[in-house]
């Protein structure tokens, strides 16, 4: 395993287990499109990280495909600014929420080395509001590197971005 990749495991299992977030449930199903020569080059277990460019959120990705597959398992964890409530709580309650929250994503799409997909649309307390995200990135050799965007449904919202990785291993 190289020093990268190693770091890479080493910095997902902290953030993991040292957030709160606790073990993670069973991922779930991702589908997955592309030739099998595509997929194949994405087949194995991945981890990594993600963090916004303009907010205080960040967090890790788990991503898995078998040989031959057609559906991966995957999932995203998501750590919010200490500063922001879950959706469903009251502004009065005190503030009694976990610090993450799982992510669902809806499809890969894989070309070549180019990988895209999306996320399932999900509730961003930042803006009290639905939120859909792309996420687009490259292979090369056992890593993949990208960037996302973020749009909030919720009127004069900004764009969010950030950067993401993963390394197979």
């Amino acid at each position: 395993m190289s020093r990268h990749a190693l770091l890479a495991a080493l910095g997902f299992g902290a953030i993991l287990y040292g957030s709160g977030c606790g073990p993670p449930p069973a991922l779930a199903p991702v589908p997955v499109e592309g030739t099998q020569v595509d997929l194949a080059a994405i087949a194995g277990e991945w981890s990594g990280r993600y963090w916004g460019d303009s907010v205080a959120r960040h967090g890790t990705l788990t991503f898995r495909l078998r040989p031959g597959a057609d559906t991966a398992y995957g999932e995203i964890e998501m750590t919010f600014a200490a500063g922001l409530r879950l959706y469903g709580e009251s502004a009065e309650a005190p503030l009694q929420r976990s610090p993450c929250t799982t992510l669902d994503v809806a499809v890969v799409r894989m070309a070549g080395n180019a990988v895209r997909g999306t996320l399932a649309p999900y509730w961003d307390p930042d803006c009290d509001c639905r939120t859909h995200t792309v996420f687009e990135g490259k292979l090369t050799g056992d890593s993949i590197a990208g960037t996302f965007s973020s749009r909030r449904e919720a009127a004069n919202m900004p764009l969010l971005t950030g950067l993401w990785f993963v390394v197979r291993e």
